[in-house]
């Protein structure tokens, strides 16, 4: 019996990442860790509307909580927090130019230029404390990691319910066109940083 209107998950035939999952790399991508949660987010969307809506939120709950160590740790040691961050693989010194100039030009919403110039949320995170009072820092950070995650979200889900019946029937195929999707992607954006 076809389930092709509902995207259910146990129809997909898809691995669905749990919450968890999607919590610890929220705070692994927002702390120290360089691989967007996009890649598990846009898996998890593709498995079905409710996985990828769930995860959204962990991942979303686990940036959050990455944003608020960084920027504790960033108000006590802001020189060691900015050159450990700097140290993450293809962050770039340049980068931290680019932020302090879009909270000079920008106030708060210049964290907001992140996901479009592809400076990691963390930069933004250990600049703020000099820019930002906490609770102002937080509520930005919102909006700030909603604005591609949820865009990751829509696209994966759109594409998983379009082509739900191809995906059941070819999940090993889907995983490798997935896979090669994210290596393509970051091969761009690595070779453009």
């Amino acid at each position: 019996m076809s389930q092709a209107g509902t995207n259910d998950n146990s129809t997909i035939g898809l691995w669905r990442p749990s919450g968890w999952v999607g919590f610890l790399w929220g705070f692994g991508e927002g702390t120290l860790f360089f691989i967007i949660p996009d890649v598990l987010l846009g898996w998890a969307s593709l498995a079905g509307v409710r996985c990828g809506m769930k995860n959204l939120g962990t991942i979303l709950a686990g940036a959050l909580l990455a944003g608020i160590v960084m920027y504790v740790w960033a108000s006590e040691r802001p020189e060691q927090s900015q050159s450990i961050v700097a140290s993450v693989p293809f962050v770039r010194e340049r980068m931290f130019d680019k932020v302090q100039q879009d909270y000079a030009d920008h106030g708060l919403s210049g964290m907001l230029y992140g996901p479009s110039s592809g400076i990691p949320y963390k930069v933004y995170a250990v600049l703020a404390p000099s820019q930002h009072q906490p609770l102002v820092f937080v509520l930005m950070s919102i909006p700030a990691r909603l604005e591609r995650f949820a865009l990751s979200w829509v696209v994966f889900t759109a594409i998983g319910w379009t082509f739900q019946r191809w995906i059941r029937a070819h999940a090993k195929l889907t995983t490798i066109l997935y896979l090669v999707f994210w290596g393509v992607t970051y091969a761009f954006y690595w070779s453009r940083i």
